[in-house]
């Protein structure tokens, strides 16, 4: 189970490493993927900070918990991913339903589970 668990949450760190490196250095290909049109470079500084920033300070975050065996950088992770699901159904509920909500909603929730779940059993 541990070695499960670790491998969950290492995969997740490397999917948002990915994410992150994609958008702060690529940001024009993640456009349609992150739903988001840019207006200007600010715009586009924005998308590479907030967003680039999120993916990569969570990917460092999970990668510290997992090599320092300090569970506590894992449950931050778990937290910071519950407030992203928590406004993407704040979208939901006052914007309206989406499709393109659905996939990475349900990605988040199920990496806020193993984050927790690896948080208790590590």
């Amino acid at each position: 189970m541990e070695t499960v668990l670790q491998s969950l949450v290492g995969l997740s760190c490397l999917f948002l490493a990915g994410l992150g490196v994609r958008t702060m250095f690529a940001v024009k290909s993640m456009f349609a993927i992150l739903a988001v049109e840019p207006q200007g470079a600010a715009g586009l500084s924005t998308i590479r900070g907030f967003l680039g920033g999120l993916f990569i300070g969570s990917s460092i975050v999970l990668a510290t918990g997992l090599v320092t065996d300090n569970t506590t950088f894992i449950l931050a992770v778990a937290m910071t991913m519950s407030v992203v699901v928590t406004g993407r159904c704040v979208g939901l509920a006052m914007d309206g339903f989406d499709k393109k909500v659905v996939f990475p909603l349900v990605t988040e929730i199920g990496m806020v589970a193993v984050f927790i779940i690896a948080y208790m059993n590590l």
